[in-house]
């Protein structure tokens, strides 16, 4: 008898991701053509490239605040982008921060007094949205310097190695060479590191991972479905570690919350200290654009400046 063929089968995480990531780039399709031109933004920019890195050439993009006076230091974000931009490859979805999501106008937002209810694009709560400008005109937003490099897919269950090596790229090149040739403030405390879905579950990774290079760690709608325990291993407890300022940031159309519901739990039973916040919106580019950038543009510059955090 002719042996029978098996069927491969996919995992329904990995369906669900596919389905999630190929929504996402659909409907980034749909939102650059409702959207041209691109909203006016307020950073300068700049391409990084990296010929050769641990997990191949490497492309980031600079986001620098213009007209900064003489020797003016600013706190530093390294921002990760989501799944949908990994997918385009290192050229074109390096700019998933910078063109995608447009985070050049949230920063404009942010600057404009008093802020709009157009920077959030339809999904905001009106108590949060009075908080905010309650905030900002209290504590005016200062800005910061975005690195925001391309993300590669550690989703799957053979990730670890890239994860190692992108981990890597980042610590010990990437951040060096923002200390070195931006207008940033050198420490750990003004340091932090943030991205969204894919990107948030690599901000968690490496920031856990690294207290000594980052003392600021935010994740939005991180995508941490069947990888809690992954995410848990990063952090190791010690008398020595130096304390960080972590938040979870969801929303109520977030394909992951209950996800990001079980590590706030999951984090609090180990006693890591952080915050989860519950915003509006879906999971998807519309979020990124609006409420997503400018919470996490905000929430860093009090954070990285040793403000309390609205």
């Amino acid at each position: 008898m002719t042996p029978r063929r098996r069927r491969a089968r996919i995992s329904a995480p990995t369906l669900a991701a596919l389905a999630v990531g190929v929504g996402l780039i659909v409907l980034s399709r749909l939102l650059a053509r409702a959207q041209s031109p691109p909203r006016p933004s307020s950073l300068r920019t700049v391409v990084w490239d990296f010929p050769r890195t641990p997990v191949g050439p490497m492309r980031a993009v600079v986001m620098v605040p213009p007209g900064l006076a003489p020797g003016a230091r600013l706190p530093l974000l390294v921002a990760l982008h989501g799944w949908g931009e990994t997918l385009r490859g290192v050229e074109r979805g390096a700019f998933g921060w910078s063109r995608d999501y447009e985070l050049g106008a949230s920063d404009l937002a942010l600057r404009t007094a008093p802020l709009g209810r157009a920077a959030f694009l339809g999904h905001v709560d009106e108590g949060r949205f009075a908080q905010l400008r309650r905030d900002l005109a209290a504590r005016p937003y200062r800005g910061l310097v975005v690195v925001a490099p391309f993300t590669p897919d550690v989703l799957g269950a053979d990730a670890g190695a890239l994860q190692q090596g992108f981990d890597r790229w980042v610590v010990d090149e990437l951040v060096p060479r923002a200390r070195r040739e931006l207008p940033v403030l050198p420490d750990r405390a003004a340091t932090g590191i943030d991205g969204v879905s894919l990107g948030g579950l690599h901000s968690l990774e490496i920031g856990l991972a690294h207290p000594e290079v980052f003392g600021v760690i935010g994740a939005l709608q991180p995508a941490v479905r069947n990888r809690l325990d992954r995410v848990l291993s990063r952090y190791a407890p010690s008398p020595s570690r130096p304390a960080q300022r972590v938040r979870l940031v969801t929303s109520r159309g977030d394909v992951y919350r209950r996800d990001v519901a079980d590590l706030d739990a999951a984090l609090r039973a180990r006693g890591v200290a952080h915050d989860l916040r519950v915003l509006a919106g879906p999971h998807d580019y519309v979020f990124n654009r609006g409420p997503g950038g400018v919470e996490m543009l905000l929430f860093h510059d009090r954070a990285l400046r040793g403000m309390p955090a609205e």
